[in-house]
């Protein structure tokens, strides 16, 4: 392979990694450094009145689960199906085997994709600034609900200050819309589930790659739900973040992915060059 070739590899794998450092700055100054909106409330606004409750799916096992198994699932296939392929490609004169060629497409696709999940949630949560369902139980507001003035009237930021004991939750319970977990999950697991239809190609079983899908969707959908059981989200904000996930895993995958194909070492034979064992041609 000749140098030029090497060097443009090289130079594409620079520049993707600087995009997607780039983006994950980006990702974590947003959740660091912008506050979220300031919005008011409604003193009998009964959708605020829920109880807080620990999360059914913490963040730690939703990320876990969210890039390991998709990573894990790219890993295995990426190997049995381009193990056996060989080609010339060398960067810096090291030979780069295809499987790992292809685990890169398919891992890259795949963390941009969830750097723009991560990047558009959390541009709507600072923006829009929705109480928690659980607002009234961490902040317990300053106003006096029961006194005529509050009444029917909307109460801004400026006319009340959070009194209650969890000081470190204050700026959570103002992003509700849209819900984080919804959005990461629908991305992850459609786009795992999309990977195994195209690339799982293990003949031992008709029903294994449609049941992982399956179980991957699952885990997504139950995940969706429990923030609303949880009390950490109204259900308008899980649709809205459900959908989101959902739109990024289809464009992502149709129009963000490429893959490295298998290569094709043998040509079928026309059937009309098939002879039958003990057939005889028809000479009359």
């Amino acid at each position: 392979m000749s140098r030029d070739a090497s060097m443009s590899i090289l130079q594409k794998v620079v520049v993707d990694g600087f995009l997607i450092a780039g983006l994950t700055i980006s990702m974590f100054a947003c959740k660091l450094l912008w506050p979220p909106f300031q919005r008011g409330f409604f003193c009998n606004d009964e959708t605020l009145m829920f109880p807080y409750h620990n999360d059914t799916v913490t963040v730690p096992m939703l990320r876990v689960v969210g890039l390991g198994v998709p990573l894990l699932a790219m890993l295995i296939c990426e190997w049995a199906l381009l193990r056996r392929e060989h080609d010339d490609t060398r960067v810096l004169g090291v030979r780069i085997p295809m499987w790992v060629r292809g685990l890169y497409c398919a891992a890259t696709s795949f963390a941009l994709g969830v750097l723009f999940v991560e990047l558009t949630t959390d541009i709507a949560k600072k923006t829009i600034g929705r109480p928690r369902p659980h607002f009234f139980e961490i902040c317990r507001p300053s106003v006096d609900c029961s006194s005529p003035e509050w009444h029917s009237r909307y109460i801004q930021s400026s006319d009340y200050t959070c009194t209650g004991e969890h000081t470190e939750r204050f700026q959570d319970i103002r992003v509700s819309f849209l819900s984080g977990h919804s959005s990461w999950s629908a991305f992850t697991m459609v786009f795992f589930a999309l990977y195994l239809e195209r690339r799982m190609t293990w003949r031992g079983t008709r029903v294994l790659r449609h049941t992982l899908q399956f179980t991957a969707l699952m885990l997504s959908w139950f995940t969706a739900l429990s923030r609303v059981s949880d009390f950490k989200h109204h259900w308008s904000d899980v649709l809205a973040g459900y959908f989101l996930g959902l739109s990024f895993a289809v464009i992502v995958w149709t129009w963000g992915t490429d893959l490295v194909q298998k290569k094709k070492h043998h040509s079928a034979l026309s059937q009309h060059d098939v002879i039958v064992i003990g057939q005889v041609p028809d000479t009359a």
